[in-house]
């Protein structure tokens, strides 16, 4: 059984329909996480589960009971915003302890001496997971925000929920700040074991830190699973707009081979090219379809070494038109003779040892076990028809 359970969650404000109808199962002890566009109800959805936004219709279950009408503090969930949000007016221990010493007068004990001393030691013991000893007697105002982030965190943390929802938690942080959050998650949940779902639209968050993958879109689930698998294989065309996925064709099945493992497709251009790609079930010949590749599966073949046998089939001939570069990678756009445009991701040292440069001609090939093939049917954000 889920430790917590969304059933058919639907929340309309005004006239705008947010939820319609989202169901999850969130695991124990794993991280999840909730990807899509900005106003598709992620946010909502997070203040649905934790009692600040009371749905329409729908119900959540804790350990298989229903919590529909406990109050947010009943909840054993706990919240941590993009903003940190801490206290101005509290030190840094005092902010920490807040969120004990609430839950402590919502359970009607009385704040002495031994439990004064029972809370410092808890609040002691999860700055020191966290990384932010030293920090108790500062104000909000003296820290970075890479470290107000943690004492929000914190806070959340030393109440141990059942719990732990994170709206965009690393959406305000520079790029170094956000590799050692997302590091410190990652690390914190292996050891605590702590059930969290994110909420986020940044696909690194999701690879970097989650279990599992849902993927919203019109305010629905539109598919969910291991993010690597939905990442390389999505389902709909939805979900390769969302993703930022590159390399994204159009053609018609000419052929298929399911005992030869191949399924053979007719590209919509100019010059009739054929792709070949792995065996993949629930599609017709003559059926018209979208095929996508990552930028990391096209491979340039080497001059100066024969093609193994991986990267013999899908050849293009074609000229490097721009090159963006990053601190480990290096961005292609490559325009084939028959003018389709490919995006490549190569390591820097590979760009560097195979004398790559702009304008230079090159030789493609598409491995034919990573292009997946998708239904084609109209996007939500629908791509302009290629010519």
């Amino acid at each position: 059984m889920a430790l917590l359970e969304i059933k058919n969650i639907f929340k309309n404000f005004k006239d705008k329909k947010v939820l319609s109808g989202i169901n999850l199962n969130i695991e124990k002890g794993k991280i999840s996480s909730i990807f899509g566009y900005s106003g598709e109800g992620k946010s909502t959805l997070l203040s649905v589960i934790c009692g600040i936004t009371k749905q329409d219709m729908g119900d959540i279950l804790l350990k298989g009971e229903n919590i529909n009408k406990l109050e947010p503090y009943e909840r054993s969930i706990a919240l941590v915003m993009d903003e940190p949000l801490l206290f101005p007016n509290m030190n840094i221990f005092e902010n920490i302890a807040f969120g004990l010493k609430v839950k402590r007068n919502q359970q009607r004990m009385n704040t002495i001496s031994g439990e004064k001393k029972d809370i410092a030691r808890n609040v002691k013991e999860i700055m020191e997971i966290l990384g932010i000893t030293g920090l108790e007697k500062r104000y909000p105002n003296e820290i970075s925000m890479g470290q107000a982030q943690r004492v929000s965190l914190a806070r959340a943390l030393a109440t141990k929920p059942e719990v732990l929802l994170m709206d965009e938690p690393f959406s305000n942080l520079d790029i170094i700040s956000k590799t050692k959050v997302r590091n410190l998650i990652k690390s914190i949940q292996s050891e605590l074991s702590i059930t969290t779902l994110l909420v986020t639209h940044d696909i690194e968050d999701v690879m970097s830190l989650s279990d599992t993958m849902f993927v919203i879109n019109n305010g629905k689930i539109q598919e969910s699973g291991d993010p690597k698998d939905i990442l390389k294989k999505p389902g709909t065309i939805d979900t390769v707009y969302l993703l930022g996925t590159e390399n994204i064709f159009e053609g018609m099945i000419d052929i298929i081979d399911e005992e030869g493992n191949t399924i053979i497709i007719g590209m919509h251009d100019k010059n009739g090219k054929f792709i070949e790609a792995d065996y993949q079930s629930g599609f017709e010949i003559n059926e018209n379809v979208f095929f996508v590749i990552r930028p990391e599966d096209i491979i340039i073949l080497r001059e100066d070494k024969p093609s193994s046998k991986a990267v013999r089939e899908n050849h293009f001939t074609g000229r490097i038109i721009r090159t963006v570069f990053t601190s480990r990678m290096v961005d292609l756009l490559i325009v084939s003779k028959e003018g389709t445009e490919f995006k490549v991701l190569l390591p820097y040292h590979a760009y560097e040892i195979m004398n790559l440069n702009e304008g230079k001609t090159v030789f493609l090939s598409l491995k034919k076990s990573a292009i997946h093939i998708i239904k084609r049917k109209k996007a939500k954000n629908q791509m302009p028809q290629m010519p």
